[in-house]
């Protein structure tokens, strides 16, 4: 008897399709019994419904046969690591694999994340902050997290809000206790 566990990914999930030669990244907004409602991930248009069935917990590197068309989850730093390095690309007229450092996120996707970029702000800022917020992110220059060369990028979903003491630093550290 062949059993197979289905595990259905939350609102937020990513998804890239196996489709060979396809960089499409789908972002899921609601799961149903009859499958996913999800957006294009990248300019959060197109909604559509994928089916349960489609879904694949991991991608086969290795096979003798072409992967079965699906879906697979995807990583948010790797989305968001795709996504600079396509505006990167656009901006620039060429590939530089180099242009993002690396992406670092919180487990919580929610929580946001730190995007270093080799080049200055003033060349690559104002382009990258508008990709992410076609996405759904909000984004602001983070100079301490800077060094030398480049730019630093903050970022993290619009739709999900942090608590404004998480956000804001206290003006004073007067009565403060660890």
């Amino acid at each position: 008897m062949n059993t197979a566990v289905v595990v259905v990914p939350g609102a937020g999930t990513l998804l890239r399709a196996l489709r060979p030669g396809s960089r499409a990244v789908v972002r899921v907004t609601e799961a149903g019994a009859d499958g996913l409602a999800v957006v294009d991930a990248a300019a959060l248009n197109r909604p559509r419904t994928v089916p349960l069935a489609v879904l694949r917990l991991y991608e086969v590197l290795y096979r003798s046969r072409p992967p079965r068309p699906g879906y697979v989850p995807i990583a948010e730093h790797e989305f968001v690591h795709q996504l600079l390095d396509a505006v990167v690309c656009k901006a620039f007229d060429q590939d530089d694999p180099c242009a993002v450092d690396y992406v670092r996120t919180h487990p919580d996707w929610a929580a946001g994340g730190i995007a270093r970029l080799t080049y200055d702000y003033e060349e690559i800022g104002p382009a990258c902050e508008k990709a992410l917020a076609r996405a759904g992110y909000g984004a602001e220059p983070a100079p301490r997290h800077g060094s030398g060369y480049g730019c630093a990028l903050r970022f993290r979903r619009q739709d999900h809000h942090l608590c404004p003491m998480l956000e804001k630093p206290p003006r004073d550290l007067e009565g403060w206790e660890p």
